[in-house]
């Protein structure tokens, strides 16, 4: 996400940035879409705490606790028979072949440990969603989608691959991506 912010201190040494954003809609302020983000150093404190404040919840604030809970989350893959740690957030998407489920990278092609719908109701709360009955993607990698044939989408990841979205998940891949 491209960000746009003005930077502030106030009177009591804290930094307060002013973000100019397309996804967080908290406030207008001059017709500009913004959400203040104040970040206060203090060398005594023992654990990073993060905490939101806003008039109610919303689907966008929902996006940003689950982008921040899915900071250290990782999910097991095996390759050449060696067990890996993989970010969450590295994940393009999770594809279920033969049986078997494998989990792409930008680089990358792991085998999981689990079945595909397991995999599925563990990442509900993250920008993951499947697209077909075998696929399920992670959305924040998808650069653009366009229509095709038989009322499906293909989605272009940021890697330039380019995955079908089934037309039984079109209405709710639009939905989710606001489109």
């Amino acid at each position: 996400m491209h960000l746009t912010f003005v930077y502030l201190q106030d009177k009591k040494n804290r930094l307060i940035f002013i973000f100019k954003s397309c996804i967080i809609k908290p406030q207008q302020r001059k017709g500009a879409i913004v959400l203040k983000v104040t970040i206060t150093e203090d060398p005594n404190i023992q654990e990073t705490e993060i905490s939101i404040v806003c008039s109610k919840m919303t689907n966008e604030i929902n996006d940003i606790v689950s982008k921040i809970s899915a900071i250290e989350m990782t999910v097991a893959g095996k390759k050449d028979e060696e067990i890996f740690l993989i970010p969450v957030k590295d994940i393009f998407y999770f594809e279920s072949v033969d049986g078997n489920v494998f989990f792409y990278t930008e680089n990358e092609i792991y085998e999981a440990m689990g079945k595909l719908y397991k995999i599925e109701e563990s990442l509900t709360t993250l920008q993951f969603s499947r697209i077909s009955k075998t696929i399920i993607a992670n959305l924040d990698k998808m650069l653009s989608i366009k229509k095709a044939k038989n009322s499906r989408l293909v989605a272009t990841l940021v890697n330039q691959e380019k995955i079908v979205v089934s037309r039984q998940f079109v209405p709710k891949i639009k939905k989710k991506l606001g489109v």
